[in-house]
């Protein structure tokens, strides 16, 4: 049975488009990523993205416990190149 939507009423309407998934759908997400978004974004573990994090490897933004990842700043840094890395007794 098809829904009538003409009975949505303003209040339900602005509830459905504040939801994420309204968001993603309409192209508005926000360029902030959570740790999980990042790693996927970056292809690689959630440890790993941690690990680098907290070696200061990558560049985040910290308010209280929260961090955040900016996409924009994500793809400066891998067009600079991304961090140097760890030297080893191989390189030396």
């Amino acid at each position: 049975m098809p829904v009538d939507h003409t009975k949505v009423t303003d209040e339900q309407m602005r509830e459905k488009l504040r939801s994420p998934r309204a968001a993603g759908l309409l192209g508005a997400s926000s360029p902030w990523m959570t740790p999980a978004e990042a790693a996927t974004y970056l292809g690689i573990a959630l440890g790993t993205l941690r690990n680098w994090t907290s070696a200061r490897y990558i560049p985040f933004s910290k308010r209280g416990r929260v961090v955040r990842y900016h996409r924009d700043t994500i793809d400066k840094w891998l067009a600079r190149g991304g961090c140097a890395g760890r030297t080893t007794l191989a390189d030396t």
